[in-house]
């Protein structure tokens, strides 16, 4: 009765949210397509706010186990196939791979996931939220979406149709979805994939370090080589190619243990957004327009100003409540990092209290 509820609960959303009309569009394309696909992937946004005010139990499964909510969405979207005639050629409802994707998560420290905090939770198959810079990614690469596989066994029931569907999940490797090791479950013989039907998509692989690395090296005089300890990321599908070097993001995204050669923490993103800094009140129309010149790194507006004003810092003129914020950006305030030595002390000579103090 639960499920059944979820059930109906998720067809409201998606008719409220306009995810019915674009699943129905999704679903003409691929009625219209030539091509023979082994599953039917589509995406539909999901804003938990709005999930969990219409059903508390839906939002709570899309929060924290996503994955048995897809399956609450494949099967609703399986009911609208079938019941509008969508896709001619679906048979199953494990054709379908519903991929959900988040627009934000509730802003609490339980659905952050901080780089720099050990140990990281990583078993719990549920939505984080991290925060960090790109400092290396790989070229675009092929995955299989999905593979239908067929028995061996002529004579076995399971020997056509849909009936053996692999879909790839996060945190799956590809050896996971396809290989020829698996086994027919009604008479034990081998299974062999049926290739025409194989689904391919773009992949990947992305690596970024949290900002807190920069502030606990700041001041370091030791010039030795070293590399910060990075955090894989992988993006597929229609997130591939919107990550740049140097630029800071909030990823939304599940972590992983993945185990090839060595055993490693990834995250399957889920959502990606730029993450850029407010312009303050009161600044020049000029300092807008470099600000936004700059906008394609993190540190290249930082770096330009201090570049103009440093080796004036303490002149008079104008600029001097900028010159004082470009400063105080550089002292470590929190109570963790009070007992490091290497900290910036500065001398601020004023009769407005009231304007350092803030």
């Amino acid at each position: 009765m639960e499920t059944l509820q979820m059930k109906e609960a998720a067809l409201v959303y998606l008719d409220r949210s306009g995810g019915l009309q674009k699943f129905i569009d999704d679903c003409k394309s691929y009625n219209d397509s030539k091509q023979s696909y082994a599953v039917y992937r589509f995406s539909i946004l999901i804003d938990p706010c709005d999930v969990v005010e219409l059903d508390a139990d839906l939002g709570n499964h899309i929060l924290h186990h996503p994955l048995k909510a897809a399956r609450v969405f494949q099967s609703v979207c399986f009911v609208a196939v079938k019941t509008l005639s969508l896709i001619g050629q679906l048979q199953t409802e494990t054709q379908i791979n519903i991929v959900l994707k988040l627009t934000h998560l509730p802003a609490l420290p339980s659905y952050t996931l901080d780089l720099c905090e050990f140990p990281l939770n990583y078993a719990s198959q549920r939505f984080y939220m991290m925060q960090g810079i790109v400092i290396a990614m790989t070229t675009i690469t092929k995955y299989t979406q999905g593979a239908r596989f067929l028995c061996s066994d002529g004579v076995c029931p399971l020997s056509k149709g849909f009936q053996y569907v692999r879909v790839h999940v996060p945190g799956a490797t590809e050896s996971a979805t396809v290989r020829n090791d698996f086994l027919c479950s009604l008479c034990s013989s081998s299974l062999q994939e049926d290739r025409k039907f194989r689904v391919l998509g773009d992949k990947q692989i992305v690596e970024i370090i949290t900002t807190k690395m920069f502030h606990a090296f700041q001041g370091d005089s030791k010039n030795q080589p070293f590399r910060f300890q990075s955090l894989g990321i992988f993006l597929r599908d229609e997130l591939v190619n919107k990550m740049k070097i140097g630029n800071e993001y909030k990823i939304i995204g599940i972590p992983v243990c993945v185990k090839t050669s060595q055993t490693a923490l990834c995250v399957e993103a889920n959502n990606i957004t730029p993450h850029t800094a407010k312009v303050p009140l009161g600044i020049s129309d000029n300092f807008r327009r470099l600000l936004s010149l700059t906008s394609s790194s993190c540190w290249k507006f930082t770096a330009m100003l201090a570049n103009v004003f440093a080796s004036q810092i303490v002149a008079p003129g104008t600029y001097n409540l900028l010159k004082l914020c470009l400063l105080m950006s550089l002292v470590q305030t929190r109570d963790c990092n009070r007992e490091r030595e290497d900290c910036l002390d500065i001398l601020v000579i004023t009769s407005d209290t009231l304007l350092v103090d803030r």
